[in-house]
Order: C-alpha cells, then structure tokens, then sequence
C-alpha cells in the first residue's frame, strides 16, 4: 500500500473534529443559559469597557528654537522650529532664501499656499518670523530652487592636481549654507513679516521751525536750506524801527 495515496485506517482527524464541534456548542449553551460574565455591569470589554471615551486633553505641539538644532541631523526631521531670519531673495513659487542671526542660509517653503496679502510685502531686507516644520530636500531639488530663486552659492577653487581639499576657510563659510534640510511654513505658521520700509528708518528732513522772537512781526521765517539754514539757526536779529518825522523844522519854517 502506498501511504502517500491512501490515508491510514488509524486517522483520527474526523474525531477531533467532532470533539471540537460539541465543545463549541456547549460553551454556547452555557453562555445563553447562565448568561456570559464578559458582558455583566461590573466587568465589560471591548467597546462596551468605554475605551477611548475619557480622553486626556492633545497637547499642542511646542516649537523649538531653530539655533537650538545646529548641527541640523536626520533626526529633526519633522521637528517643528520656530525661526526669526531676514529675506535674502525675492519670494518666487512659495519660496523664499533667507540667513538668520547666526549667519546660516536656509530655504523656506510655504505649502500649501497662504492668503495673498501674507506675503505681499515679503521682499529682499524683509524681517520673517514663522513656525515651520523641517523637511529633507535632494540636492538635485536644491540646485534647482536657488536657480529658481538667483542665489549663488559659493564654491570652492579649482584644484591644481589630483587629492586637492578646499580650505579650511572654505569649510567654514560653506558650514552656513544648509543645503540639504529646509523649513516648510503652513499658512497657521506665519507669524509676521515686516517689509525692509517697515525695518528701515525715515530719514527724511523735516522743514525746522523756529519760535517768535519779541519784536520781529511772524517771528522768524524758516530758512531757504544749506547755508541759509544754518545763519537762520542763530541768534536772531531783531527789527530796527523807522525814525520818527522831523517835525521841528515844519513849526520853526
């Protein structure tokens, strides 16, 4: 007989399946006769346990200082920073080249697009404080954005032969330029933007104004400019009064 054909006669599948079978349908009588204690007032599971129904309150995300991270690393990915830094470049597509206190250049990105009037007055000189989330970007991705934008990265010096290393000088300044992480802004992120009019002081002269002198009619007259001005600043000259009439020679004649 060939056992790999012919199934043996001392098989006893048919008989555990059997056993299994009424065991099932005992422990449903039971449960329907003397109720199931998974199901009683005091003890319940599952969705009837009320998980989930008393939760504790989301903490909001809080958001570290973007200084605070440098040496930037894969494992601020996601992170959300919080960053004071001034426009280096013009905001084109949604982003923008900006070098904050500490001299590092990073790239910002705002996704999905704010409102129009948020970034109206973002130019270069421009003062920009966000909340962002920091998010990994291809070089390939970079190179493209700082020609999107017209930045010029610096690059080292053409080597002379085979093994040259840039400087040491070099490595410093190229330290600055983050070039492989950038800053994604959502429109709730944008905390304010002030414009390089706004940043810069009004420089405009005003025209002086002097106070009335005592015997002059107006008081003093503002000066003309230049030279003028700085006479008229001084002491004031006061007016000199118009002799009175010779009267004495009309009575004698």
């Amino acid at each position: 007989m060939d056992i790999r054909m012919v199934r043996g006669r001392e098989s006893r599948a048919w008989l555990w399946v059997t056993v299994l079978a009424l065991s099932s349908m005992l422990l449903l009588v039971a449960a329907a006769v003397f109720g199931d204690s998974t199901m009683s007032s005091k003890r319940k599971v599952g969705a009837l346990a009320g998980f989930g129904a008393d939760r504790a309150p989301v903490l909001p995300m809080e958001a570290q200082l973007f200084e605070s991270l440098l040496p930037l690393d894969t494992r601020e990915l996601g992170r959300l920073v919080h960053l004071t830094a001034t426009s280096e470049s013009r905001q084109r597509n949604l982003a923008v080249w900006v070098r904050t206190a500490n001299g590092r250049r990073i790239l910002v990105r705002f996704e999905p697009e704010p409102p129009a009037s948020a970034l109206r007055s973002l130019g270069p000189g421009s003062r920009l404080e966000v909340n962002g989330y920091l998010q990994r970007i291809s070089r390939a991705e970079f190179d493209m954005w700082m020609d999107t934008l017209g930045v010029r990265i610096p690059r080292p010096r053409p080597g002379t032969k085979f093994g040259d290393v840039p400087d040491s000088g070099f490595a410093k300044i190229d330290s600055l330029f983050i070039k492989d992480f950038y800053v994604s802004v959502r429109p709730e992120g944008l905390r304010g933007v002030r414009s390089t009019t706004e940043l810069r002081p009004d420089t405009s002269l005003a025209t002086p104004t002097f106070p009335a002198v005592p015997g002059m009619e107006g008081g003093a007259a503002a000066p003309a400019g230049g030279a003028a001005g700085a006479s008229g600043a001084g002491a004031a000259t006061p007016a000199i009064a118009a002799p009175p009439p010779d009267t004495a020679g009309d009575g004698g004649g």
